[in-house]
């Protein structure tokens, strides 16, 4: 059972990356992990390729939330963002995804001096 459930894991992990790609949601910067589904404290999510073209487990790389350093020390080389999400992974243990972009519709807000104020009711959490 456990095999199978970190299989079908990863074929979701690498199926998301091709939903995001697909979409533009993520550009060749962007991002998806998940936290493995049988060992808490590791996370697992691409080598440092862009999100359309990962095809395989072999593409994809197991991270130790508490340092974000590879379970496997002979990993291939990840991504700098891993930090992001190993943060958060380790500050909110009920999360199991994150997903990390450089979304056009929200760079604007980064260099801007211009706080960002709720639009519609969806957008309470973001105060006045």
């Amino acid at each position: 059972m456990g095999d199978e459930l970190v299989k079908e894991s990863l074929r979701t992990l690498i199926t998301a990356n091709h939903i995001l790609h697909h979409h533009k949601l993520v550009d060749a910067y962007g991002h998806i992990s998940i936290r493995h589904p049988l060992k808490p404290n590791v996370y697992v999510m691409s080598q440092k390729m862009a999100p359309g073209i990962v095809e395989s487990p072999d593409d994809l790389i197991e991270y130790k939330i508490v340092d974000n350093l590879p379970v496997d020390p002979q990993a291939k080389p990840g991504h700098i963002e891993r930090f992001i999400h190993g943060h958060i992974f380790k500050r909110f243990p009920q999360v199991n995804c994150v997903v990390h972009s450089h979304s056009e519709d929200v760079l604007p807000f980064v260099v801007s001096d211009i706080p960002l104020r709720a639009p519609c009711h969806m957008a309470g959490f973001l105060g006045l």
